[in-house]
């Protein structure tokens, strides 16, 4: 059952294939059609026939005298309605019906098959007259046969053309699809590929390529943009810097000098997420093992949480190894190790949960409404804004995440505080 489920799960995009689901719907419209048309085709010819033959059956009696033409042959039974004695009993009920066809068991003078018709001779006599139409029965079943034959056929092609052009256009749109999502996953060199234009598919996927590059095209110079006005600041900040210390040793000395210490650090964080987000490829991954990189950021971090007079703590089960870059893990878990020292409470755990690496804390914790708030770049919630800080802590983990293509996930840190980890959704 398990095999089944799982092959059955490989098919799911079939329920959900709307080109599909489309090119059935018209395959099932054209099907059920063309089977009423046999169905209605097949009823009129045997009317056609019937009426043909009652048509003839009426000439024939009213040409003769049944006194003197009575008389049964392979071809033809006349007789008047008082005289059908020898008969079989279907005849007599065919004939009290004013007439019909009947099928025997036997054959009676070569046919089992006959058309009856109660009508008058010459004379005005009510007469029965009968013949064999076993002939006009196999014609019709064999054009029956025929047409269900070709039925069949066209039915079986239409169904594979259009499962073909379902499955075309189907793929069409995967392609789409999957731009769309690894551009909303951080990818913006992503393309659909599509070079000419033959349909709207078409169309649509040269303009989400043209959307894609002109986005990119401006996510890049903006990020080029910000790291060069956070290197071109350096220097002057650097300056500014050297000048502060030449002044005399004071409070306001020591004020400016802690200022310009925060900008630089804002400046070098801008930079990095920069260079971060800029990466491409997996250049500089590596083996890494998250329960030993925890316990690695445990030992360094450690004293540092001490000396602020709060406790961190190692909680690793069920760990995994993924590719990563080592420094850009480092990186991301000590600011988000930072960040649990300035806002979090007494308590501050670095844990690993299978294929994810994260910090939590015990402090006041974030309204989940504000988490998507806090991870862009220079946004502080009111409650932070004493705090030291720049905004980028979160930003620079997010930047992680993505370059690794994985999750940054926040949540509640029960019963209190906040818990910010990283999925590994590739191993």
């Amino acid at each position: 059952m398990f095999l089944v489920g799982k092959w059955l799960t490989r098919f799911k995009w079939l329920r959900r294939s709307s080109t599909l689901r489309l090119a059935a719907v018209l395959s099932g419209i054209f099907a059920l059609g063309f089977l009423l048309a046999i169905l209605a085709a097949l009823t009129l010819g045997q009317r056609a026939i019937e009426r043909r033959v009652d048509e003839t059956l009426t000439v024939l009696a009213q040409g003769s005298v049944v006194d003197q033409v009575r008389g049964d042959s392979a071809a033809m039974i006349l007789r008047p309605l008082g005289e059908l004695n020898g008969l079989p009993e279907l005849f007599r009920r065919t004939v009290s019906r004013g007439g019909g066809n009947i099928e025997l068991r036997d054959d009676l003078m070569g046919a089992d098959l006959w058309r009856v018709l109660v009508t008058q001779d010459s004379v005005g006599q009510p007469v029965m007259i009968a013949v064999p139409i076993e002939d006009s029965a196999d014609a019709l079943e064999l054009l029956a046969r025929i047409l269900w034959g070709m039925a069949v056929i066209v039915i079986m092609l239409t169904l594979a053309i259009g499962l073909w052009v379902g499955l075309v256009a189907q793929r069409r749109l995967v392609r789409i699809n999957v731009t769309l999502g690894d551009l909303a996953a951080g990818d913006l060199s992503a393309r659909t590929g599509t070079a000419r234009s033959r349909d709207d598919l078409d169309d649509m996927s040269q303009n989400l390529d043209q959307t894609a590059a002109e986005l990119e095209r401006l996510v890049s110079q903006t990020q080029h943009l910000s790291a060069s006005i956070a290197h071109d600041l350096r220097t002057p900040l650097a300056r500014l810097r050297a000048q502060l210390e030449m002044l005399p040793e004071g409070d306001q000395r020591g004020a400016a000098m802690e200022e310009a210490s925060h900008l630089s650090g804002v400046f070098d964080t801008i930079m990095r997420v920069a260079r971060i987000e800029a990466g491409q490829g997996r250049v500089g991954f590596e083996p890494v093992a998250l329960d030993a990189l925890a316990g690695e950021l445990v030992e360094t971090f450690g004293p540092v949480v001490e000396d602020a007079g709060k406790t961190l703590y190692l909680k690793a089960h069920a760990t995994a190894t993924v590719q990563a870059d080592r420094a850009m893990l480092v990186q991301a878990m000590a600011n988000l190790i930072q960040n649990a020292l300035v806002h979090g409470g007494s308590e501050i755990t670095v844990f690993v949960d299978g294929n994810s690496l994260g910090v939590a804390d015990n402090g006041a914790g974030v309204d989940p409404a504000q988490f998507a708030e806090i991870i862009k770049p220079m946004v502080r919630l009111d409650s932070a804004r004493s705090a030291q800080g720049s905004g980028l802590g979160l930003a620079l983990v997010r930047a992680v995440a993505d370059r690794h293509s994985a999750r940054l996930n926040m949540a509640v840190n029960e019963p209190n505080g906040l818990k910010v980890s990283i999925q590994f959704t590739e191993m």
